[in-house]
């Protein structure tokens, strides 16, 4: 039993030393590193389903990005949400085609004119984008959302809207 014990804590050992940090902790975003973590986070996300549309690493980062600003304060069902109708605009033969295209369409997003789109994603942040490209949306392909007691935009007010989650409204 003594040399079992001894063989279990050497081969506990050897794996930690083994294991690459950045594998070990894979599940943090870390975007200063190469898009093998992204991919190995991915992973089970991918396993479940297949992607809405295909986007790069840059774009996913993006995405990220913007629903960490547009979402900020919100529930991870909001954070979907948000991300999920730029993916449903990117769907849409109204809109551009591309991710990066609807994020800077001009007036769009307020995050971009403000600046915020240049915060650092939160983790929540990147697994909400990460959930809506495989096919999560609890807007059911809403294409527009705003939070109506602070937008000051009297276009988006002439919209119906049909769902509200936190502190956005979603219309088509």
């Amino acid at each position: 039993m003594d040399r079992c014990y001894k063989l279990k804590v050497l081969i506990l050992v050897l794996t930690c030393v083994l294991t690459p940090t950045k594998l070990i902790y894979s599940n943090e975003i870390d975007v200063n590193y190469d898009t093998k973590a992204s991919s190995i986070q991915a992973k089970s996300i991918k396993q479940q389903n297949k992607e809405v549309i295909n986007i790069t690493n840059e774009e996913l980062l993006l995405l990220s990005k913007l629903v960490t600003g547009e979402a900020r304060g919100e529930s991870y069902e909001g954070q979907v949400a948000v991300a999920a109708v730029v993916i449903n605009r990117v769907k849409d033969p109204r809109f551009p085609n591309t991710i990066r295209d609807v994020i800077y369409q001009k007036n769009a997003f307020s995050v971009v004119k403000d600046g915020s789109i240049n915060m650092q994603p939160t983790e929540s942040a990147y697994t909400a984008a990460q959930e809506a490209l495989y096919g999560k949306d609890p807007t059911n392909r809403a294409i527009y959302f705003w939070n109506p007691d602070i937008a000051t935009c009297k276009w988006i007010k002439t919209l119906n809207p049909y769902m509200r989650i936190g502190n956005h409204v979603f219309a088509k």
